[in-house]
């Protein structure tokens, strides 16, 4: 690591402060910036490396929150600095995991199916240095169509050379036409997504059942509730973990003090309340690393016990990967 001398650090000052005088009193206006960088975010676990990718993000009304009041929910999103506007800002994250010899994604962006403030997955991949062809396997947490949008493309599949991993509880209820005709209006078009990945993929679907290791160094985690087979995935690299947990527990600033909070968007809610509680029992008492889709990006951090409740710990900024 390079060290500063004291000389190089007020020679460095003299020498700003001397640029400052040469170039006058500068006051050209320039337009503000209208958005971030692609996101992309990666560090290392054991050996395999992780890419955050941000696909962009969503909000969430107050009103679609379960199981708390609306008031408390405005008390936690006031003290946590939030805009008060009725609706908490989320990311939405995917996972590249690059083993060496494979290429892995851990769900995919939204593409064009949640408006324009997503839909991002393809260029922050792109900025990140890597090509759809290049993926060997892609790892499906659950078929909400922000985890799913990017396979496709005008019906077409986004990803030529990949094979598709996703449980077969959550398979076969977002391919159900009788789940579709049972579910609440907002989630009837979801479905055509799960239907338009199972025609574009036919071939190369690996429905699994349970908890497998999917692929080397990566085991499904059941985490039913938010969806009726969501699943998280675990990676294992030379005593590292990582666990990726979708949406069993997505939004910081209410569900870590309040994990009995649910939302409209849960399936069956119950169970998701009951799988939070153990996961996040769990990610405290074990300190495993965890990442989550809609916690703040990169979303990598580590759950704490705060009294009978939780709190997240985001992780260091990683300057080596």
């Amino acid at each position: 690591m390079t060290s500063l001398t004291r000389r190089q650090v007020f020679g460095t000052a003299a020498a700003a402060a001397a640029a400052t005088t040469l170039s006058g009193a500068a006051s050209a206006k320039a337009p503000r910036a209208t958005g971030q960088a692609p996101g992309f975010y990666r560090r290392k676990v054991g050996e395999a490396q992780v890419t955050a990718l941000l696909d962009g993000y969503i909000d969430v009304a107050h009103g679609f929150w379960t199981g708390i009041e609306q008031a408390t929910v405005e008390e936690l999103a006031a003290a946590a600095g939030l805009p008060d506007n009725g609706s908490i800002r989320i990311g939405v994250t995917s996972y590249l995991i690059n083993q060496g010899d494979r290429l892995v994604l851990v769900d995919t962006g939204s593409a064009d199916l949640f408006g324009p403030t997503a839909g991002k997955f393809l260029s922050a991949l792109a900025a990140a240095g890597h090509t759809p062809d290049q993926v060997d396997d892609i790892l499906i947490t659950h078929m909400h169509p922000d985890h799913i949008g990017a396979l496709l493309e005008n019906g077409a599949a986004v990803f030529p050379n990949a094979q598709i991993h996703v449980a077969r509880l959550e398979f076969d209820h977002w391919t159900s036409t009788t789940a579709q005709s049972n579910a609440p209006d907002f989630a009837r078009p979801w479905f055509d997504a799960a239907l338009g990945v199972k025609a574009a993929y036919d071939g190369r679907l690996n429905v699994f059942s349970g908890a497998p290791e999917v692929l080397p160094g990566l085991t499904a985690v059941p985490l039913h509730g938010h969806t009726p087979g969501h699943s998280g995935y675990r990676l294992s690299s030379r005593g590292e973990d990582l666990l990726i947990w979708g949406d069993a527990c997505g939004i910081a600033s209410v569900q870590f003090e309040h994990p009995e909070a649910g939302l409209a968007f849960d399936v069956d809610g119950a169970t998701g309340k009951a799988t939070r509680a153990k996961l996040l029992d769990m990610a405290a008492g074990e300190g495993v690393l965890v990442a989550s889709a809609h916690l703040p990006f990169p979303s990598f951090g580590r759950v704490l016990r705060a009294g009978e409740a939780y709190a997240w710990q985001p992780g260091e900024y990683r300057f080596e990967v």
